[in-house]
């Protein structure tokens, strides 16, 4: 890890000019500078959120219908809108593919042959078929499901099949935003232009779909070795490097959407879900969660979140703490590993203790009582950004990434933690994910039978 000692401002004309024309002021780039100089401080564990201390039990029998009936109720009559990062390629997802590509005796290639008769692509694709198709496709329209009529749905149409199931049986619009790299915007285009009037037909309703792009001014500049501003090259004439600012800059892509006066925002990540069978337990959660969020929401006084928590199961990862920020306030928040100071004894056994995972299964609320949206800006614990070694062209440097967009950026949100069931999160994280039993519709799965 590179010394992070103290930074200069150190920014010419030039650069400025460059900051200012890519959407950054002077001024956020002297506080980045002054960030990168000073890191923040670790957050403080008080103690996990846990079962009766933090974290509540998923509402049952009458008062879960009254919660779910309330929650249908803002869906469908256009309050409530999904949110979902959809920028992300599926590098990650192929990633032991990639590796093995070349090496024909490799144990990951002969596990694709045994599992590629689960998997939702051509049945004759090969792992190297499989790469060349996908490699640098984004996640959300990678193949996650094949039907047994032989339709195969991408994780951003079962998005789109599982917002229309919120709505109920009674038709209507229901609205969903897809955040989306710039790249990659007119295969996202493409697809919906193919696929949406099928669905719109088999789901019996109309799809009000948004794409955003994250932006350029949320990026964030990075130093060097020598303590400087990092540049292309080193050379002291070169432009910036000026890199993507982590998921918190997706909280002005939020914004955006609280402007348009959505009430509601239901936030789910682009690999949890389920095939259309499989997502009733999903679909419930969301209706009570946005319930309980309507009923937080009258008493807030600020933005606010009913977040569904899930047991860790060894996953890493965000997950619900009591933390005491610099005031001394003790509240709930999402704190991710990369937050925390590992090295204190302490601290570490906090995490140890902590039971549940945040899968990203929230519903937020951010309009005030007169339907005004509330500036979620003022809600961003600042000393919560993240720094991070990286390297570019063989070149250390350290980069600032943004308070995270459910950790830092909503930190004076009011938050409520919920138990939910496993069933409601199935992520995608590797290709042999989508091979597993809770990926595969009904129909196959009893065709396959003890050949599991």
């Amino acid at each position: 890890m590179m010394s992070r000692t103290a930074v200069e401002d150190g920014l010419r004309a030039a650069d400025r000019e460059q900051l200012e024309a890519h959407g950054i002021g002077v001024d956020e780039a002297r506080r980045q500078l002054a960030i990168l100089r000073d890191p923040p401080p670790k957050a403080r564990l008080v103690r996990p959120a846990l079962l009766g201390d933090g974290i509540d039990p998923l509402p049952a029998g009458s008062e879960a219908d009254r919660l779910a009936e309330a929650g249908r109720a803002a869906a469908s009559s256009g309050r409530l809108v999904r949110f979902v990062p959809a920028s992300g390629a599926a590098s990650r997802l192929f990633a032991e593919l990639k590796a093995a590509a070349g090496a024909p005796d490799d144990p990951v290639l002969g596990r694709f042959e045994k599992a590629r008769r689960h998997l939702p692509f051509d049945a004759a694709a090969g792992a190297a078929d499989v790469l060349e198709r996908y490699g640098d496709t984004p996640k959300a329209l990678i193949p996650f499901h094949r039907y047994p009529g032989g339709e195969v749905r991408t994780a951003l149409e079962e998005h789109i099949v599982e917002a229309a199931a919120v709505l109920g049986d009674g038709g209507g619009s229901a609205s969903l935003h897809f955040s989306v790299a710039s790249r990659h915007r007119p295969a996202f285009e493409a697809l919906l232009a193919e696929r949406l009037p099928a669905l719109e037909r088999r789901c019996g309703c109309r799809f009000e779909i948004a794409l955003s792009h994250q932006s350029p001014a949320t990026d964030s500049i990075a130093v060097g070795g020598r303590g400087g501003p990092f540049r292309l090259v080193d050379d002291p004439a070169s432009p910036l490097l000026v890199r993507p600012g982590g998921h918190g800059a997706l909280l002005r892509n939020l914004q955006g959407l609280a402007d348009q006066g959505y009430e509601l925002i239901a936030m789910k990540n682009i690999d949890n879900m389920q095939p259309e069978p499989f997502q009733g337990p999903a679909v419930r959660a969301l209706r009570i969660l946005a319930g309980m969020a309507l009923e937080l929401a009258r008493s807030a006084g600020r933005p606010s979140r009913v977040c569904g928590v899930v047991p860790t199961l060894g996953t890493a990862g965000g997950g619900p703490f009591w933390v005491r920020d610099a005031s001394g306030e003790v509240g709930l928040q999402i704190v991710e590993t990369a937050q925390m100071d590992m090295a204190d004894a302490e601290q570490s056994a906090i995490l140890d203790r902590s039971t549940h995972f945040n899968p990203v299964f929230m519903v937020c609320a951010v309009l005030g009582p007169g339907g005004e949206p509330y500036r979620l800006e003022d809600y961003v614990d600042h000393s919560a950004s993240f720094l991070v070694d990286k390297s570019h062209g063989g070149r250390p440097l350290t980069a600032l990434e943004r308070p995270g967009l459910w950790n830092g950026s909503m930190a004076g949100w009011k938050t409520r933690f919920v138990d939910l069931p496993a069933e409601v999160y199935t992520p995608v994280k590797t290709v042999f994910d989508l091979a597993g039993e809770e990926h595969r519709c009904p129909a196959r799965a009893a065709l396959d039978g003890d050949e599991r």
